[in-house]
């Protein structure tokens, strides 16, 4: 069994250095985050796609191109590897990185399978390694206050909670190299892509949660056109009301009424309490200072840990199988 990587105080004295799997949209942009983190340095990237791994390697100076998974994975240099190849490649990446006893952070979902998540949450634990999935409502400034503000009773018992989402087209226009995949049932729709961060942060509000009352609209070989549905958890139910609604605003909103008043999410990273919206913030710097803290062997490193991810691999998928 491997066993977790020397988290001492010499170990941490340098930047850690990272491997990238995929260099699609999520890869650059992650690439470019880490380069520009302090604790990090981005060492290598590989993607099947050559002329993605070359675009993005154009923009990052200083990192090389890997020949393949097994010679990212085992490089001397990489304490840790970024996932962000499609959900189908999740699986294996991840058990790969396992079994060379390094860190790992993957993309969200975790996997686009209940049994695949199962089998990989119980590797994962087995293997007592740094392991975390990038929901990054997890250390979001918004997401975080809003958990906050409901627990701890602000707004006296919670009397409903609600999850709007439309978007003008799916893929958006801005996911257009990767709409191969996105577009597809096996592994895209924005139910994984997009319902599933919402699915996390309900997860961390309110707790475990059957799925109830799922009505789905696809046409065949197609994701997800619309979707409803109901969320039980032990004392609060949250209805969900997804679609691909043509000639509109692309718009996100979790909001949560109590019977002394209401918050919500909204926008992706802002908070609007009480007729207040916050302003909208880039939160990628507070995920990778969870990473940092996840490498470093820290407890309250505040990302997505296996089990959550898990959940919302059973959450996500028990209304896409309906």
């Amino acid at each position: 069994m491997a066993t977790a990587p020397e988290t001492s105080s010499s170990a941490n004295a340098g930047p850690f250095g990272i491997g990238v799997i995929g260099t699609g949209i999520m890869g650059r942009k992650m690439i470019a985050a880490l380069q520009q983190h302090p604790r990090f340095r981005v060492v290598a990237a590989w993607d099947p796609d050559a002329n993605a791994l070359q675009a993005a390697l154009a923009q990052a100076s200083g990192v090389r191109a890997a020949a393949g998974v097994d010679s990212l994975v085992d490089d001397a240099a990489v304490q840790a590897i970024y996932i962000a190849s499609p959900p189908a490649w999740h699986a294996g990446a991840v058990s790969r990185v396992l079994q060379a006893g390094k860190g790992c952070f993957c993309e969200k979902p975790l996997t686009h399978d209940i049994t695949e998540a199962e089998a990989l949450r119980e590797a994962v634990l087995q293997s007592r390694l740094p392991f975390a999935v990038n929901f990054p409502f997890a250390r979001g400034t918004a997401a975080g206050r809003m958990r906050s503000i409901v627990q701890s009773g602000e707004l006296g018992p919670v009397v409903s909670a609600r999850i709007h989402l439309r978007f003008a087209r799916w893929p958006r226009a801005w996911q257009a190299g990767a709409s191969t995949w996105l577009a597809g049932p096996a592994e895209g729709g924005f139910t994984r892509e997009v319902l599933s961060h919402f699915a996390f942060q309900a997860l961390r509000l309110f707790g475990p949660a059957a799925v109830a009352d799922v009505e789905l609209q696809r046409e065949p070989g197609q994701a997800e056109t619309a979707l409803r549905a109901r969320w039980v958890h032990r004392e609060v139910q949250v209805s969900v009301d997804a679609a691909v609604a043509g000639e509109v605003a692309d718009d996100n909103r979790f909001e949560v009424q109590g019977e002394r008043g209401s918050v919500a999410l909204t926008g992706w990273s802002r908070l609007d309490c009480r007729g207040e919206v916050s302003e909208r913030v880039d939160n990628t710097a507070h995920t990778l200072d969870g990473l940092a803290a996840l490498l470093e062997g820290r407890a309250e490193h505040g990302l997505a840990s296996i089990d959550e991810a898990t959940a919302v691999v059973r959450c996500i998928e028990t209304m896409l199988r309906r």
